[in-house]
């Protein structure tokens, strides 16, 4: 792991095994390159062709051919060819040859081709040719309610 100027860069040498890190955490700017990292919480992340548990940002997040679990962020995040886990973000997310569980996105979410999103919830979202979401809002509401019905309906009968 090499540490300049308030930014953490984490790479393998291509000849070595893989790197594992339980944690990084950083001010500044994260880049991790082919490893694996338990937790990432910087401001800027950038991860490619690496994977990682759970990842938290300040600023902007781009994953591109890597994966990562649940993802906050405090700005724009771009997947291209991977995935991860729920994403919640301040900014725009967009989409790319990847998918993810769910996006809760204040700005707007962009599904490019090829893309995958469990459910989708942003002001604006753009679904182009080749992408899929299985759950929008109004579907989202509509599953949620019909769930609880059936929840009430099976704690009644319990009760008997």
């Amino acid at each position: 792991m090499e540490a300049t100027e308030g930014r953490c860069v984490m790479e393998t040498d291509g000849q070595s095994t893989p790197k594992i890190l339980r944690t990084i955490e950083a001010a500044g700017d994260v880049t991790v390159e082919r490893a694996l990292v338990g937790v990432v919480n910087g401001r800027d992340v950038h991860l490619t062709q690496a994977g990682a548990g759970p990842l938290i940002a300040s600023g902007q997040v781009s994953i591109h051919q890597a994966g990562c679990g649940p993802l906050m962020a405090g700005g724009d995040v771009s997947i291209n060819q991977g995935g991860c886990g729920p994403v919640i973000a301040k900014g725009n997310v967009s989409i790319e040859q990847g998918g993810c569980q769910s996006v809760i996105a204040a700005g707007g979410a962009t599904l490019g081709r090829q893309s995958f999103v469990g459910m989708v919830v942003s002001p604006r979202v753009t679904v182009e040719d080749g992408a899929r979401v299985l759950m929008n809002v109004p579907q989202a509401a509509a599953f949620g309610a019909a769930l609880g019905a059936v929840f009430a309906v099976l704690s009644r009968l319990a009760r008997r």
